[in-house]
């Protein structure tokens, strides 16, 4: 099952527990998932277990975690599974983040980091304090509280904090990942997703961008328009399976986000003045 965060849990709320503002994104879910999800997660998170555990699977090994520990998961795509508690239950809270909340962090608590290491997954061991913090951030979605939104962001930045006092060098490369690669987020989100783009809107979606900050954007990365932008990519991934993969035509057409074979034909003829079998022969 392929999950596109936040924007899944914002379209299944009978399945969430939600407070958020323009900010950050608090879900709580007690909703088990039984076989491994294909994560794409369009901005920062911190996982908090209340039951039962996750492990996040990664080329370099797996990475388990429990309700002894907190996930901290720079934006990307990732697989993951989830574990049943010693109960038979599970339930999670997780917080979404963008750039700017880092940012703004880093500036209003005056932090210097002394590290050019980066990662983009922490897991860090829990301890009194940080499951203080959880249970307190668990509460606020036990009432309704008007101001609860910021009450959790003054948790977060309790978490944040602590974990920069608790271990600065590990917890800075998380913070030092996120400011480098700050200039080439949306770049990322778009080429790393770009079997799931179809339209303008799947584009803001992803991103979380509206058209008009979308477009000044992809004109500021790529001296394009969106729409350009979408054209030229899935013509090249086109291009390059008619060369080095025996899927046919229409398997392409499917795997590169074209609606129909007949549209994927009519724009390959548009760019390249052939038919994409006829490219395919050429190019044996």
């Amino acid at each position: 099952m392929t999950v596109n965060l936040p924007n899944y849990i914002f379209d299944n709320k009978e399945l969430y527990q939600i407070i958020n503002d323009d900010k950050i994104i608090v879900s709580k879910s007690s909703r088990f998932k039984k076989d491994m999800l294909s994560l794409r997660n369009s901005l920062h998170l911190v996982i908090l277990l209340v039951k039962g555990g996750k492990v996040l699977h990664l080329k370099e090994g797996d990475v388990s975690i429990d309700t002894s520990d907190i996930l901290y998961l720079s934006q990307g795509n990732y697989f993951m599974s989830e574990i049943m508690g010693d109960k038979n239950n599970f339930e999670s809270i997780l917080i979404f983040f963008d750039d700017e909340y880092i940012l703004d962090f880093i500036k209003r608590y005056k932090i210097e980091l002394n590290t050019k290491e980066e990662k983009d997954v922490l897991a860090l061991k829990r301890d009194a304090f940080i499951s203080s913090c959880i249970t307190t951030i668990d509460g606020y979605f036990k009432v309704n509280m008007e101001n609860g939104i910021d009450l959790v962001k003054l948790k977060l930045d309790e978490l944040f904090l602590y974990s920069l006092e608790k271990d600065k060098q590990q917890f800075g490369t998380f913070l030092n990942n996120i400011i480098t690669t700050k200039s080439s987020r949306i770049k990322y989100i778009l080429e790393s997703n770009l079997d799931i783009i179809s339209s303008l809107e799947d584009m803001c979606k992803i991103t979380r961008l509206n058209a008009k900050a979308l477009r000044k954007e992809m004109l500021r990365l790529y001296k394009q328009n969106p729409k350009e932008w979408l054209d030229v990519k899935r013509l090249s991934q086109a291009t390059a399976l008619l060369k080095n993969s025996e899927d046919s035509v229409s398997q392409i057409a499917t795997m590169c986000g074209y609606s129909s074979v007949s549209w994927f034909i009519s724009q390959f003829k548009k760019y390249h003045k052939i038919t994409p079998q006829s490219y395919r022969k050429q190019n044996l």
